[in-house]
């Protein structure tokens, strides 16, 4: 009964909840931006690239690999778009392959024409792993692999600066490309001693000390009982993950009945929730305590999570791919696999996607080792699990 007089005192109090995309972008001295050291591959030409020519030169980079069925195809068709809405700008496209050993220059030389793509406007390029994975992970501090590459257009300024990067399948976020490419392009000087707003590096505190963050793989948050559990500690798990705020009047607390009668059906299927808040200000773990009691969590197969805002929305973002930002966060509900990736993502008012869901479950559950290629299962963009052997 208090329960449920909580519940309905929740629900009578309005929630003040920012608006936004999901997209963490703050302010940073442009001193304080990483330069991009010189790198040397080879374009579908087949001849060497030197980034030395880009100097005085905007350029966006990216990463794919040419036997990817559906992601890559549809980030390089976003590509092509951009290269056509900006071809009055001096702007320069790399794209780079993380599979070097299939993507040789011929291979990409096909690719490049089948995009529209000409050197020196817009370069596909490969060389040895090592120089990728040094480009990828120490200069972009990005992933590099087949499996869960990056997938953001980043972009670098006439002075060799790191200046931000933006997420392909967001139509704001697109927009904003163009924005900050045409600025880009206008600068005649260093920004010395200017702040710049980017979506490349998160505060340390609440000071104004900065850091440039590598793309999010695991992360730390706050429990119910005041815990800090890490994503690691899920390991040898599947899971399904969750965003919801404590106040919402309507769609969490169906999601979180649909969850518990879903987990149920399960039956003997081993099975975690995590659920995060994306209003960590308000839900501390004293109201998600009462929040879990309401839900009859007696136990810690299902836990509520909550922590600082701006990483919250980096693990919707990076970890999750989704919004997580108050009442603007996904509604999707996502699988886990016992090795920390994330395998599935679904609609969980939508029958067929339930049923999709179910029977990724109970593969993962039975899973000994991980798979060589993440699997992703979306209606809207399915990926099938591919055996190395094929590509």
């Amino acid at each position: 009964m208090i329960g449920l007089v909580w519940l309905v005192w929740q629900r009578l109090q309005p929630p003040v909840l920012p608006k936004s995309s999901g997209v963490v972008l703050v302010d940073i001295p442009w001193e304080q931006l990483p330069d991009v050291p010189r790198f040397r591959l080879l374009n579908q030409a087949g001849e060497e690239f030197d980034s030395n020519k880009l100097s005085g030169r905007v350029y966006a980079v990216s990463f794919f690999f040419v036997n990817c069925p559906t992601i890559c195809r549809d980030l390089n068709r976003e590509l092509a778009r951009l290269n056509e809405r900006t071809k009055n700008l001096d702007l320069q496209f790399l794209t780079v392959s993380v599979d070097p050993e299939n993507d040789t220059p011929d291979v990409l030389q096909k690719y490049a024409q089948d995009m529209g793509a000409t050197v020196g406007r817009w370069d596909y390029l490969t060389g040895p792993m090592h120089r990728i994975k040094e480009l990828g992970e120490h200069v972009f501090q990005v992933v590099i692999d087949k499996a869960t590459h990056t997938d953001n257009i980043l972009l670098i300024d006439k002075w060799g600066r790191y200046r931000d990067r933006f997420k392909w399948d967001d139509p704001d976020e697109m927009k904003r490309f163009v924005e900050v490419a045409s600025a880009l392009t206008k600068e005649t000087a260093p920004p010395l001693g200017q702040t710049i707003t980017t979506r490349n590096a998160l505060p340390l505190n609440a000071g104004k000390n900065w850091q440039i963050l590598p793309w999010l793989r695991e992360f730390v948050l706050t429990d119910q009982q005041g815990r800090e559990l890490y994503s690691r500690d899920l390991a040898g798990d599947v899971w399904i993950g969750s965003f919801f705020f404590s106040r919402c009047p309507d769609v969490c607390p169906e999601q979180n009945k649909f969850l518990v009668d879903f987990r149920k059906s399960l039956g003997e299927t081993p099975l975690r929730l995590i659920s995060i808040s994306s209003d960590p200000q308000y839900d501390s773990p004293e109201v998600l305590a009462e929040y879990a009691r309401m839900w009859g969590v007696k136990d810690d197969s299902w836990l509520f999570l909550t922590g600082e805002l701006p990483l919250i929305k980096r693990i919707g973002s990076e970890f999750f791919g989704a919004a997580a930002d108050g009442d603007h966060h996904s509604t999707e509900l996502f699988v886990v696999d016992r090795w920390g990736r994330v395998r599935g993502r679904f609609h969980w008012n939508k029958t067929d996607e339930v049923e999709q869901m179910r029977q990724l479950i109970q593969e993962l559950v039975t899973e000994k080792t991980p798979i060589p290629f993440e699997r992703i299962i979306n209606p809207s963009r399915r990926i099938p699990v591919l055996d190395p052997d094929e590509e």
